[in-house]
């Protein structure tokens, strides 16, 4: 199953890291290719972590796919998990980890574990999973510097 991951270290707090990758009903105001997101069935368990369902529609080269997801978004543990549900793929597992910084700020690691059903899609994402990542990670930081203030200094990939 195709795999791929990627790590930045921020400045910002891992409170502000997680509440920004758990906000995934705002993912369609700083993700350009997802088009839609409707978040329901939300409940927060006995430990605090939250569940609900994500429900995407993604638009990318001229493909529209819309899929569904169950997350479960646990600050104490600092991770978000989307793992599927239904839509074009085989298998998907996606997983943020925040980890705290002794010296402040945060590592922010998103692994994304995929395998689309169609094979033209899949060689399409193969082509480009590594440009997609950067754009997520990209996108994610500038929402952080709009959400939280700009970075005193660049992130360093780690």
């Amino acid at each position: 199953m195709p795999r791929f991951s990627k790590s930045v270290r921020v400045p910002y707090t891992p409170a502000q890291a997680f509440d920004l990758v758990s906000d995934i009903g705002r993912y369609p105001d700083f993700i350009k290719w997802i088009t839609a997101m409707r978040v329901s069935e939300v409940r927060v368990d006995e430990t605090g972590a939250t569940h609900c369902q994500g429900d995407a529609v993604v638009g990318f080269k001229g493909f529209v796919e819309r899929f569904s997801t169950g997350v479960v978004a646990d600050p104490d543990a600092g991770t978000v998990v989307a793992s599927l549900i239904k839509g074009p793929f085989r298998a998907l597992r996606a997983q943020w980890t925040i980890t705290p910084l002794e010296r402040g700020g945060s590592d922010i690691s998103l692994e994304i574990k995929y395998e689309f059903r169609n094979v033209l899609i899949a060689m399409l994402a193969a082509a480009n999973h590594d440009i997609a990542v950067d754009r997520i990670m990209s996108a994610f930081l500038a929402e952080a510097q709009k959400r939280y203030g700009p970075a005193p200094s660049a992130s360093v990939p780690v």
